[in-house]
């Protein structure tokens, strides 16, 4: 366990009076602690004097003969023993004697007068404490209320280097003599009350920054998770309601708090259960707090003629000095900011202790806030190799956020990873933060990362293979564009209405380049006019099928010649079913321009670590509405071509009619559930792959058996071999 004891301002006077604690005159050492009096418990140790001082001062603690004894006061207080002797307070009360010794030697303070004293224990008693003021008041052993042994006082004040609590005992009793009180301890507000104690004076200036210095030393070792052992007083609250404000701002938790009586002496085992309790908690570093007592070294100034009411009136408007040079006011109304000392205590072997001082602590007002250390100086006690550590939970590190542990302090939490697209760059995070939308979090989720932007391009492979599939498909087309031109008069060509093939050509052709709008860095132009293009090109494609199918059956279904299908069919008005049905799908892309037109959008949440550069179909709607309507025309288109499949073999094309529109809607009944299972550049890949497959498909099924007969067998593409084919048909 670390202890970091805090016993208010240590003064500076206190240092310089210890120094000098060898140079006193060997007439006190009938004072040192084995002294017969301190032995026999004698009440007090005085020495005569023009003017007495009274000084009260934590020395020992004194045991009875039985519990009997102390209870019901059975025998004579003599007869007690010395239980416990304070060697602290001991070098309060040579300091105190020095400051007299040096006041007596001096030919400038109290001239022709001698300065004595009467020094008594200040016990950890109520009655104990009562007993020897009025010992004082009485000037004499045993103390008689109300009655004093000596026709003239002496008595001029008294010195209490103790708590406030024990002033604020005596100084009831004090306050009905008038007698002036001169407190040493730390700075007391409650003493300020000149209602209740118009005779007490504080040599200890206010000061608000015992609390920030102490908070300050807890960050700078990081220790967040501390006890805290106080005085049970007024003091000890006010210490701990500031020291807990403090850490509640700086972030330090209490993990246990423990109060300790300053006016009952600690020695049953039933005392030291907030000791053990404190001692098992799991913090290492315990604050404690209790009244600082400091080394007492006062000078007085003034008209050696003194008498109580001067004295008053002395105490209130006087600045003194000290012998360090130093101003001193006991006007209990400034307010002074205070300079704070850290010290280190050095273990040497055989219990010898020093005291190291490291640092300091400026609070704010004087250098501004700071707080000064030399590691280098500090040495770590018994048993450890490092400065100890003491946390609730131990730091969370980057990449992840605190989460509070329920029904816990603060600092008691437990650290989970930052969640998906969110980061922490520093400890101890309580929130993680988003990454920008152009950024996406490492794998540590640490810091920030660039997404790359993605589209499908020409460099990229498979923009690459399908650029290639759709020129490639787009040379063939043409070829056999140029074969159905060359061969316009043959046969086979004319017998297939020539004009609806190289519609359905040059329609094919237009399907495989608009898969290139498809390709490259998305922009307004080319979202608008892939998406149109494929809408009213396949609709010209599919159209053409469904005249071509149409053309089949009034050709072998209209038998009367002179009947008016017959006269339609001759006439070529079926072929007025392609800008009908082209017509429809233009309206409705018209509609699609005029409400919500395809446009270039930035895709940031579809891939968490890629920036995906698409073409935004806009209206959802009208997109799903002019596929809808193409989708519908090629189930309609699929239906006539299935009644032509048995027409005579020489007119077969209805067969290949047939087969081309199953392939074309297996093509897009596919597309839609792989559509939109996919993601960028992937998405637009399948789309192009639909195009294509459905293109080839048309191209395939259709003009291909055409031209093989061409090529391969042209004696079939004459009307002779038409005839012959048709009757070994038949």
């Amino acid at each position: 366990m670390l202890f970091i004891i805090c016993r208010g301002q240590r003064s500076r006077e206190g240092s310089e009076w210890a120094l000098a604690l060898g140079h006193i005159d060997a007439a006190y050492s009938n004072l040192t602690p084995t002294s017969a009096n301190l032995i026999h418990s004698q009440p007090s140790v005085d020495r005569d004097g023009d003017l007495v001082l009274g000084g009260f001062f934590p020395l020992y603690t004194v045991i009875h003969d039985s519990e009997l004894n102390r209870k019901f006061f059975m025998s004579h207080p003599r007869e007690m023993q010395v239980d416990w002797f304070n060697y602290r307070g001991y070098s309060y009360v040579l300091a105190f004697l020095f400051a007299i010794e040096e006041i007596n030697r001096s030919p400038h303070l109290l001239p022709n007068m001698s300065l004595g004293f009467r020094l008594y224990n200040a016990y950890p008693s109520d009655i104990s404490t009562l007993k020897s003021a009025l010992g004082w008041l009485s000037e004499g052993e045993p103390p008689i209320p109300n009655y004093t042994c000596q026709k003239h006082t002496k008595s001029m004040a008294v010195t209490v280097a103790l708590t406030s609590e024990f002033s604020m005992q005596i100084g009831a009793l004090l306050e009905l003599y008038r007698t002036p009180q001169i407190f040493c301890g730390s700075f007391d507000p409650l003493l300020r009350n000149k209602d209740q104690f118009s005779s007490l004076y504080q040599m200890a200036p206010k000061h608000n920054g015992l609390a920030s210095g102490m908070v300050s030393l807890l960050i700078h070792f990081e220790w967040t998770w501390v006890n805290i052992l106080v005085s049970d007083d007024v003091k000890g609250d006010q210490f701990l309601w500031d020291l807990r404000r403090e850490m509640a701002i700086k972030g330090v938790c209490m993990a246990l708090m423990e109060k300790i009586s300053v006016t009952e002496k600690i020695d049953r085992p039933k005392d030291f259960t907030n000791i053990l309790r404190i001692l098992d908690s799991s913090a290492n570093v315990v604050i404690v707090y209790g009244d600082g007592i400091t080394s007492i070294a006062l000078v007085l100034a003034g008209d050696h003629h003194l008498t109580t009411h001067k004295l008053h009136q002395f105490l209130k408007h006087t600045q003194l000095e000290n012998s360090a040079g130093e101003h001193v006011s006991l006007d209990g109304n400034r307010y002074e900011m205070s300079k704070y000392e850290i010290f280190n205590y050095w273990n040497f072997p055989e219990g010898f202790e020093f005291h190291v001082k490291v640092g300091e602590f400026f609070p704010q007002g004087l250098h501004g806030h700071s707080l000064r250390i030399q590691e280098e100086l500090i040495e770590c006690a018994i048993g450890f190799e490092e400065m100890p550590h003491s946390v609730c939970s131990k730091s969370c590190g980057l990449g992840f956020m605190r989460i509070l542990q329920e029904g816990q302090p603060f600092c008691c939490f437990d650290c989970i990873l930052c969640p998906e697209k969110r980061i922490s760059n520093q400890t101890d995070s309580d929130q993680c933060m988003e990454c920008p939308q152009s950024q996406y979090p490492n794998t540590e989720r640490t810091r920030c990362l660039p997404k790359s932007v993605t589209f499908l391009d020409y460099q990229d492979p498979l923009g690459m293979a399908l650029a290639c599939t759709a020129l490639c498909f787009s040379v063939v087309t043409a070829m056999v564009l140029g074969v159905f031109v060359k061969y316009r008069d043959s046969p086979m060509v004319k017998a297939n209405n020539r004009t609806l093939s190289y519609v359905l050509l040059l329609s094919l052709l237009l399907c495989f380049l608009c898969s290139f709008l498809f390709i490259g860095r998305p922009n307004a132009v080319t979202c608008i006019l892939s998406n149109i293009s494929f809408a009213v090109i396949f609709t010209v494609a599919v159209s053409t099928v469904l005249a071509k199918s149409i053309t089949v059956i009034l050709a072998f279904k209209v038998l009367r010649p002179g009947g008016i299908l017959r006269q339609l069919l001759v006439s070529g008005v079926v072929n007025s079913v392609i800008p009908f049905c082209s017509l429809i799908q233009l309206i409705i892309c018209g509609i699609w321009l005029g409400t919500s037109p395809p446009f270039t959008d930035i895709n940031t949440y579809s891939e968490p670590r890629i920036i995906i550069i698409e073409c935004n179909k806009g209206s959802v709607t009208a997109f799903y509405c002019g596929l809808g309507y193409l989708g519908s025309l090629a189930l309609g288109t699929l239906f006539l071509a299935y009644l032509t499949r048995n027409l005579p073999g020489a007119f077969n094309e209805a067969k290949f009619l047939t087969f081309s529109m199953l392939v074309f809607c297996s093509v897009w009944v596919t597309f839609l559930p792989v559509y939109h299972s996919t993601q960028g550049k992937v998405m637009v890949a399948v789309e192009i792959f639909s195009i294509l497959a459905s293109s080839v498909g048309l191209l395939g099924c259709i003009f291909a058996p055409k031209c093989y007969v061409i090529f391969l067998h042209p004696d079939g593409n004459t009307s002779k071999g038409l005839k012959n084919k048709t009757y070994m048909k038949g």
